[in-house]
């Protein structure tokens, strides 16, 4: 784990944040996981109730909800639709309405609406954002932590205009992880350093 931006601590009177960023399939639901289940913190996704919106939309137009729910959440998402405009796969329009959501209308329909759902729901708890993209800088100054998630010698698919947003985001931590156990290790030292920070504030 590398701190990049040490010098921007958690408020003292809130429970940390930590925003994950990188590219797919580098790790970050793995680590949400983490510090979920080890560590207590509430997971949220900025983008929780788009997925949801979107879970809807993909019911209607395919006539079928459990297929929705794999084309948002799981293995269809990247697998061509012939239910949807052009046979395009999920993530296109997944890519296309988080971007309507996160770009033009805002964080406050995106993130900022996750957050204090989370709040809602438990006051106290730490939480942990899956996936920082449009959000970043919102999110910094409402008294997050970015961490960016890198796999050594790993080749994100191209073409994901959210991969490209992502790098040009800029982290306060940076944990570069090879494996599942190296990733965890590395996690439970961010978590360290968080409680740390917060000391030292």
């Amino acid at each position: 784990m590398t701190p990049i931006n040490d010098n921007n601590p958690t408020p003292a009177n809130r429970p940390v944040m930590v925003g994950l960023t990188g590219k797919r399939n580098v790790g970050k639901t793995t680590l949400a996981n983490l510090l979920e289940e080890e560590f207590g913190f509430n997971r949220i996704h900025a983008f929780g109730a788009g997925k949801e919106a979107a879970l809807t939309w993909f019911a209607e137009a395919t006539g079928n909800v459990d297929r929705a729910v794999r084309m948002v959440y799981g293995d269809l998402k990247d697998k061509p639709c012939a239910d949807l405009p052009g046979g395009v796969a999920p993530r296109y329009f997944l890519e296309k309405f988080g971007h309507f959501m996160g770009v033009d209308l805002g964080v406050d329909w995106t993130l900022a609406v996750e957050i204090n759902k989370a709040r809602r729901e438990s006051p106290h708890a730490p939480i942990v954002v899956e996936s920082v993209v449009y959000e970043a800088e919102w999110f910094r100054r409402a008294g997050g932590v970015i961490v960016r998630l890198e796999r050594p010698d790993f080749k994100s698919p191209e073409g994901v205009e959210s991969d490209a947003a992502q790098g040009l985001i800029d982290a306060d931590v940076t944990i570069s992880a090879g494996s599942v156990e190296e990733l965890e290790q590395e996690g439970r030292r961010l978590v360290d350093w968080l409680a740390g920070e917060r000391r030292a504030a």
